[in-house]
């Protein structure tokens, strides 16, 4: 049953990778005329399609991954980098940069939105492991809140500097003009990924608890940490490329753990799958929603409709959990 399920997986993220291919602006270009291959065809796939269809798969699955680890590191299913304040961490190291460093290169960026967002993962799970109560609620309202402290110092920041507008720009995740020069940034991502395969039953020992971990010989408090860094990683990488992904790190990870548990070894590949149909089909429905609905050719940002789309899904998996606790 599971191969099946992974199967029909496969061949539905392989039909919205054409359709991903063939929806945009033009609609001289669509699926018909883009693989006849002509010299323009070409053209636009290699600058334009491919890589805003690589960038959405890579940073899919990635965040995908990091929700799982952080939900390992952090002992709880209703966390994730955009719940502990993670993510929050990267849009002040990007506001930060770009104070300092206006103009530079975005690896520049990548590095200040990583110490960030490492730092403030850091001190959640730190203060996460100073206090007893653990309760599965109370965790995600401490991130939350700790979130909103960042929020608020970015905005002050931003305020102070006359930067508002530049945070909001990066402050919604968006796939428009990825194309070859300004995604390439999320390649950093595959690194992360491939070690994150390596120590995944590591991740699971930890999940466990330390003295668990220490019984069966797994170091603790490193593969906790590597556990941080692989997250803040990608939660950078991702960020300085297409902004912040809301609910994907979040609801993904309780989805595919329907099936497989909180294996993450076991589950690795389809949370690669099924958080990058999750997000392609939300990038479609920001593309030609506004068509459907007006007849402009006008596409909106994808973390708009991930926002609507997740809190549907999470809401779901509140009752569910609440119904079979």
């Amino acid at each position: 049953m599971i191969k099946l399920r992974r199967t029909v997986s496969v061949f539905v993220l392989i039909i919205l990778i054409v359709l991903s291919l063939s929806i945009d602006a033009r609609k001289d270009v669509n699926l018909w005329t883009l693989f006849k291959f002509t010299p323009e065809t070409i053209e636009i796939l290699l600058i334009s399609r491919i890589p805003r269809t690589l960038t959405i798969i890579l940073s899919a699955s990635a965040l995908s991954v990091a929700g799982l680890i952080m939900q390992s590191v952090a002992k709880n299913k209703f966390v994730s980098p955009g719940v502990i304040g993670t993510t929050q961490a990267a849009t002040l190291g990007v506001l930060v940069a770009y104070l300092f460093f206006p103009g530079l290169a975005l690896w520049v960026q990548f590095i200040f939105s990583f110490v960030t967002s490492l730092i403030a993962s850091l001190i959640f799970i730190t203060f996460l492991s100073k206090i007893q109560f653990k309760n599965e609620v109370y965790v995600p309202l401490i991130g939350m809140m700790f979130g909103a402290l960042i929020s608020s110092f970015s905005i002050v920041v931003a305020q102070s500097t006359n930067t508002l507008q530049f945070l909001n720009s990066i402050g919604v995740g968006s796939f428009t003009n990825k194309t070859i020069g300004t995604y390439e940034m999320v390649y950093f991502v595959v690194p992360a990924l491939l070690v994150a395969i390596i120590y995944a039953s590591e991740f699971n020992i930890v999940s466990l608890g330390k003295d668990f971990a220490n019984n069966l010989g797994v170091n603790y408090n490193k593969v906790i940490t590597l556990g941080i860094i692989i997250v803040a990683v990608i939660t950078a990488s991702t960020f300085i490329v297409v902004g912040p992904l809301p609910f994907l790190g979040l609801i993904i990870p309780n989805l595919v753990s329907l099936y497989y548990r909180d294996h993450l070894k076991k589950s690795i590949f389809d949370l690669m799958i099924f958080g990058s149909i999750f997000v392609l089909v939300c990038d479609i429905l920001a593309r030609i929603v506004l068509f459907i609905l007006t007849g402009y050719n006008f596409e909106i940002a994808v973390g708009f409709v991930m926002g609507i789309v997740g809190s549907v899904i999470f809401l779901y998996l509140l009752l569910r959990k609440t119904k079979h606790a």
